[in-house]
C-alpha cells in the first residue's frame, strides 16, 4: 500500500477495524481523562481546540457508538486493550458495554452557507440548529442500526415535563422519531440548495416548525440480546471553524444552555477563536458553564512531551504495520531503524577543530593546567565513550566562560612580565560546571560549524513534531519512505545520524515554504526573524543560554495588552499559534518576572538549526515584534 506517513490516514479509513489499529490511546488519555474525571465531558458544552493535525477528529472518532462497539467485540485482542481501557477511564464505557451514543457531523459549507440567506439573525440560527439537531438524530439511529439494533429495540426517554416537545419531535416511538427528523431534515435542506432561497413567508411549515430534540432527549434505551443498555445520546459537531464568525459565537451560546441534556462537543481550530481568546488562553477556562480542551497545552509541556514520546513510537508501530513491505519482515519498530550516534568525524574536520580549541586556549590565557582540570570535568560528565569533537566543541564553551569570568583579572595582564603571564591562573569568579546544556550548545556549534548531525533518533523525531500528530507523520514519512528505498535495493535497513538530520531539515523547510494560511507571509517574516537572532545568540562562543534561544519573551503584562493595543500583531500571532508555527508559553517565570513566551514550533527549529531542548529565550517587547510584521500582515 502507499505509505500511510504521507497522509492522515485515520481519515480515509472508513472501516472501524483499520481505523483503530492505528490509533494510540495517549492523546485520549492526556486530554480528556482529567475533564472526565471531574464530570466535565458530558454535562456541558466542550470545546475541543488544536492546530491542524493535532489529533481533534481521530480522538473523538473514538467515542461514536459504532467504534467503541467494534472496539468492545474484539476485546480480546491485545491490540484494543488499552483503547477499550482508555475509553472506561474517560466514561464512554462502563463493565464492558457502551454508556454513550456517540455520533459526529462534520459543519461543512453547507452550514456556512446559511448566514448568506436574507434572513433575520434569529431565523438563521433556528433553521440550522434545526437541521443539526435533525442530522443529529439520524446520526444516533444509524450509528445503532449500523451495529445490528434494529428499530424495534431502541426507545427514547424523554426528559420530564417536556410532553408538547417530545411529540414534535416524533414522540418516543423511535420509527416515529426517525421519520420526523427525516422530514425536517428534508424541509430545511431544499432550503439551503435552492438556487434563490425562498422568501421568509414562503418557507413550508415543516421548516419552520419548533423541532427541538436536544432540549426533550434524556437518554436513550436499547436492547441488546439479554441486555439492556441505557446511552447518554453526544453530538460531536466537527470543523466547527468553517463557520462565519457570527455564526459560530451564536451556535457555540445556543450549545452552551445548561438545560441541554444531550452531551455536545465542539472540534475546531485556533482560528474560530478571537485573538484574545488564543493569545491570553488562561482567559477560556473563566467560561463555567464551557469545558475546553485544548490540545496543545502549555502549561504541562514536560509531560506532554513524555507522553507525545510514547505516542509517536506507538503510532509510528502501528503505521509500518500496515505496510506489507515491512510488516512481512518484522520491521514495526521505526526506532530500530533510525542510528543513535553520529558517525566518525574527518581527520580533516577534526585537525581544524583542535587548531581552532588551541588557538581559543591562548585566547583566553587557559593555562596547561587550568586546561586539563577542565578537560577532567567534560571526561566525567560524558563518559569514555564520548567523541573527540563533541570534548573539543565543549572545551571551547568551557574556556569562553572561564575567560568571561576572569575578565576583571585579565585587564592586569599588561603588568606582567613574560615569566609571570605564563603562570598566570585566576581562579573565576564564579565555578565552571559541565552540564547537558553546555553539551547540548556544543553539539548546536558542530552543527553550524562543522555540519555534524544533531537531529537523529526517534526521541528527536518526537521532540521536533511539536506534540502534533500530522507533523510527526510527515517528518516521519520521509524516513520512511528512504527506509522502504533500501528495503526494496537490499541494503541495510537504518538510516544513518547524517541522512536523518539531512532528510528532516530539508522536510522541515519544505513544510514551512507550504504555508498557505492567512497571514502566512507575516507569519514567516516574523518566524524568520526570531530564529535569525536565535541562532546568532545560540552560537556565542560561551553559549551562554546553552543549547541557545528558541523563542522570544515578552513581558506577560505587556504581551496581553496586545489584543487591544496592537490588533494586527494580535492576529498574526493568533494564525502562527492556530497553524503550529509558534507556541505561547504563558507566565514563564524568570528574574523575578512574568514573561509570556513566543517559542518557535519544531519545523522551524529543524529549518534553523536550533535546539530542541526548550526554556532558552531572548527578552524583547511588544514594539519588537511589531516592528518585525511591520507592512507583511496585509498579505496571506
Amino acid at each position: 500500500m502507499a505509505n500511510p506517513f504521507e497522509k492522515r490516514a485515520t481519515e480515509y479509513l472508513r472501516d472501524d477495524e483499520a481505523f483503530l489499529s492505528v490509533v494510540s490511546p495517549e492523546p485520549l488519555s492526556t486530554f480528556f481523562q482529567q475533564p472526565a474525571r471531574e464530570d466535565r465531558l458530558m454535562d456541558r458544552l466542550v470545546m475541543i481546540i488544536g492546530t491542524p493535525g493535532s489529533g481533534k477528529t481521530t480522538m473523538t472518532r473514538l467515542f461514536q457508538y459504532s467504534t467503541i462497539r467494534t472496539l468492545l467485540r474484539n476485546e480480546s485482542l491485545d491490540t484494543y486493550r488499552p483503547l477499550i481501557a482508555t475509553l472506561a477511564e474517560c466514561g464512554a464505557i462502563r463493565e464492558g458495554v457502551p454508556t454513550v451514543l456517540g455520533a459526529r457531523i462534520p459543519l461543512e459549507s453547507e452550514y456556512r452557507e446559511f448566514w448568506e440567506f436574507p434572513y433575520p439573525n434569529e431565523l438563521k440560527l433556528g433553521l440550522m440548529t434545526a437541521l443539526i439537531q435533525a442530522r443529529a438524530v439520524l446520526a444516533w439511529i444509524h450509528n445503532l442500526q449500523s451495529t445490528g439494533v434494529a428499530l424495534e429495540d431502541v426507545r427514547i426517554i424523554p426528559r420530564e415535563g417536556t410532553g408538547a416537545a417530545t411529540a414534535s419531535i416524533g414522540g418516543t416511538d423511535t420509527a416515529s422519531v426517525l421519520a420526523k427528523a427525516t422530514e425536517i431534515e428534508l424541509a430545511i435542506y431544499r432550503i439551503s440548495a435552492a438556487l434563490v432561497p425562498p422568501t421568509v413567508d414562503a418557507i413550508s411549515a415543516t421548516a419552520a416548525t419548533a423541532y427541538r430534540p436536544f432540549d426533550v432527549i434524556d437518554t436513550v434505551e436499547v436492547t441488546v440480546g439479554e441486555q439492556t443498555l441505557l446511552l447518554r445520546p453526544l453530538i460531536i459537531l466537527d470543523d466547527a471553524h468553517s463557520l462565519q464568525t457570527e455564526q459560530f459565537d451564536l451556535l457555540r451560546r445556543w450549545l452552551a444552555r445548561r438545560e441541554l441534556k444531550v452531551a455536545r462537543w465542539v472540534i475546531t481550530r485556533f482560528d474560530a477563536l478571537t485573538p484574545h481568546q488564543v493569545l491570553l488562553s488562561p482567559g477560556l477556562s473563566a467560561e463555567r458553564e464551557i469545558t475546553y480542551i485544548k490540545m496543545q497545552n502549555d502549561r504541562r509541556r514536560a509531560l506532554d512531551r513524555s507522553a507525545f514520546r510514547k505516542m509517536a513510537r506507538d503510532m509510528s508501530g502501528r503505521y509500518l504495520r500496515r505496510m506489507d513491505s515491512f510488516n512481512r519482515r518484522g520491521l514495526t519498530e521505526l526506532a530500530s531503524m533510525l542510528t543513535t550516534a553520529p558517525e566518525l568525524f574527518s581527520s580533516s574536520k577534526l585537525d581544524k577543530l583542535r587548531k581552532h580549541v588551541d588557538a581559543v586556549q591562548r585566547r583566553t590565557h587557559v593555562s596547561a593546567v587550568r586546561r586539563g582540570e577542565l578537560e577532567s570535568k567534560i571526561d566525567n560528565y560524558l563518559g569514555p565513550a564520548a567523541s573527540e569533537e563533541l570534548r573539543l566543541a565543549a572545551l571551547e564553551i568551557v574556556m569562553e566562560r572561564y575567560l568571561k569570568r576572569t575578565r576583571s583579572q585579565a585587564t592586569q595582564l599588561d603588568l606582567f612580565s613574560t615569566d609571570d603571564l605564563a603562570e598566570f591562573d585566576p581562579e573565576p569568579s564564579k565555578p565552571i560546571g559541565v552540564d547537558s546544556g553546555v553539551i547540548d550548545g556544543a553539539e548546536i556549534h558542530l552543527l553550524h560549524d562543522y555540519d555534524r548531525p544533531y537531529y537523529f533518533g526517534i526521541d528527536t523525531l518526537s521532540d521536533a513534531s511539536s506534540e502534533n500528530a500530522e507533523q510527526f507523520l510527515q517528518l516521519a514519512g520521509v524516513l520512511v519512505s528512504h527506509l522502504e528505498t533500501k528495503l526494496i535495493r537490499g541494503r541495510e535497513m537504518t538510516l544513518t545520524a547524517r541522512e536523518q538530520n539531512r532528510l528532516l531539515r530539508e522536510r522541515a523547510a519544505e513544510m514551512v515554504r507550504e504555508w498557505d494560511f492567512p497571514h502566512a507571509r507575516a507569519v514567516r517574516s516574523l518566524t524568520d526573524e526570531i530564529a535569525a537572532q536565535c541562532v546568532s545568540k545560540s552560537l556565542e562562543p560561551n553559549a551562554s543560554l546553552k543549547g541557545g534561544a528558541i523563542a522570544f519573551g515578552v513581558l506577560q503584562d505587556e504581551f496581553e495588552r496586545i489584543p487591544s493595543t496592537n490588533p494586527q500583531l494580535a492576529q498574526v500571532l493568533q494564525f502562527a499559534v492556530a497553524y503550529n508555527a509558534i507556541t505561547l508559553v504563558q507566565d514563564h517565570g524568570t528574574k523575578k518576572q512574568k514573561w509570556c513566551l513566543i517559542e518557535l514550533g519544531g519545523t522551524l527549529l529543524l529549518k534553523h538549526g536550533l535546539t530542541l531542548n526548550r526554556g532558552g529565550f531572548l527578552e524583547r517587547t511588544v514594539a519588537d515584534l511589531a516592528g518585525i510584521v511591520g507592512g507583511t500582515t496585509h498579505a496571506g
